[in-house]
């Protein structure tokens, strides 16, 4: 399908289920308009990539791309803490109000400075079980899923936990979590052409230590305060640096089909994780978390340091250079 159309699409349906969500007074409509939202938000993120790396040169691809990854990375660190923030100023509704009225902005700017992009001819799709089974997907989809699972386990709970703590200042802690996490997109943004997968392995084993701290000494403030913003630094890269490497495993020309099967992943693990921390904060109580989290990241870790070969090698492929699915004879053209 043309782009531009399913890009206004997706925000008009996600502004529909967010003003829905905001006059609602019934559970089950509720639940139904975030069932909506979710399903627009998994359409935006699956096209945003492609979407963007068709706008720029070739030359300017990369950069475009780690733009777009840092907005959803920002997304997710400062929107929790922003919802809250107007929330307890204009009441719950408001924060369902304020994201449908940007979407509908969104829209108007969109029509006015984004280009469109034709669809694919029907010969130049490229079947998603052709993708998945290229070398390397595999392992960074799992990536995707061990640190999304661990993050939200903690990051979801955030609140109960610095209860639990003794540090009641919940908007404090996600403050310092928003603002770290800049910092690490701004950080891996220098580093992520030269050292991939160094920057990768590092963040993990921060993030690992920083939930150690947490699971041990979170009774202190001042590490408690600490420990979160080691954890932003080291997660606001990783998106980044694991997107790069799906488009790197996949190829250019495949990069769409690659990002979608990932946007799946990466809200499953959201899904997944929100439901595991909420097992482990009923079942262990809050000081649990942490160490769920640890072990989690500890596997993530694991699996980036045996995927040497093809999803985290040590240097960017150079092959990189152009964008378009593209098939020949029934294969999948690697890197074209």
């Amino acid at each position: 399908m043309p782009r531009r159309p399913v890009l206004i699409g997706a925000l008009l349906g996600f502004a529909a289920a967010n003003a829905v969500t905001a006059l609602s007074s019934s559970y089950g409509l509720t639940f139904g308009a975030r069932l909506a939202a979710g399903t627009m938000g998994g359409t935006l993120w699956a096209m945003l990539v492609g979407y963007a790396a068709r706008m720029v040169p070739a030359e300017r691809r990369g950069r475009a791309i780690a733009i777009v990854l840092a907005g959803i990375t920002l997304a997710l660190s400062l929107g929790l803490p922003a919802g809250t923030a107007l929330a307890d100023t204009l009441g719950w509704r408001a924060a369902f109000a304020a994201p449908a009225l940007l979407a509908v902005l969104l829209v108007v700017w969109i029509r006015r400075r984004v280009p469109g992009f034709p669809g694919e001819a029907p010969g130049e799709r490229v079947p998603l079980p052709r993708v998945a089974a290229l070398p390397g997907i595999g392992t960074v989809l799992s990536v995707t899923l061990t640190l999304l699972v661990g993050h939200q386990v903690m990051y979801t709970y955030v609140a109960p936990f610095s209860e639990h703590a003794g540090f009641g200042r919940t908007g404090l802690v996600l403050l310092v979590f928003g603002a770290a996490t800049v910092v690490g997109i701004w950080l891996t943004g220098l580093l992520i052409d030269r050292h991939p997968r160094r920057i990768l392995l590092g963040a993990l084993a921060l993030l690992a230590s920083a939930m150690l701290a947490l699971g041990a000494y979170a009774g202190h403030g001042a590490v408690l305060l600490v420990s979160v913003a080691l954890w932003g630094v080291a997660f606001g890269g990783a998106p980044t640096l694991i997107q790069t490497a799906l488009v790197d495993a996949s190829g250019p020309a495949n990069a769409d089909v690659a990002t979608s099967l990932q946007t799946t992943v990466y809200n499953a693990g959201i899904a997944a994780g929100s439901l595991t921390g909420g097992l482990i904060l009923e079942g262990s109580g809050a000081e649990a978390l942490p160490w769920a989290t640890f072990l989690l990241v500890t596997v993530t870790l694991a699996i980036v340091a045996a995927g040497r070969r093809h999803a985290f090698p040590s240097r960017r492929r150079t092959e990189l250079s152009t964008v378009g699915p593209r098939s020949t004879g029934g294969r999948v053209r690697h890197g074209e």
